[in-house]
């Protein structure tokens, strides 16, 4: 099996609802999204999959979906109220409570598998690990443990 790993950055808000401590409170990161891609064999240029379509076909949409919003649990009681306040996009609900935890194994096993899937890459690659550094020494690992899934 061979893998390629690409990081990328997004700025975006959270708070931990039901939390308590200083992670309840609304605040920001500039995260560090590291995604690594397996596949059994390389294409016919002899790449895994090529850095400019992981970053045009993966980590633009991650981009659309995250970068410079705020990222809130779609139970918090203030997602919907800053919702219709903003008028905008720029709250994010999510149907996760917003830790690293949570946003890797989101992006693990359904974002990101979706989206190789609609760009036709499903057959011959997989996830195979997502890491979200909330901090540059703080992070979490999602595990892709069913590579029978591609």
């Amino acid at each position: 099996m061979l893998t390629v790993t690409s990081r990328h950055k997004i700025s975006a808000a959270h708070r931990l609802y039901a939390y308590d401590g200083k992670c309840e409170h609304l605040h920001g990161h500039n995260y560090l999204i590291e995604i690594t891609l397996a596949a059994e064999q390389t294409d016919a240029l002899g790449m895994v999959m090529d850095f400019s379509t992981i970053k045009e076909c993966l980590l633009a949409e991650l981009d659309k979906l995250w970068d410079h919003r705020t990222l809130l649990y779609d139970q918090d009681p203030l997602c919907r109220p800053l919702q219709d306040i903003l008028h905008d996009t720029s709250v994010c609900a999510v149907p996760f409570n917003p830790t690293a935890e949570n946003m890797a194994t989101f992006l693990g096993s359904q974002f990101f598998p979706k989206l190789l899937a609609a760009k036709g890459f499903s057959q011959r690659l997989s996830i195979q690990r997502i890491t979200v550094f909330e901090t540059e020494n703080n992070s979490a690992t999602w595990h892709n443990h069913d590579q029978t899934s591609r």
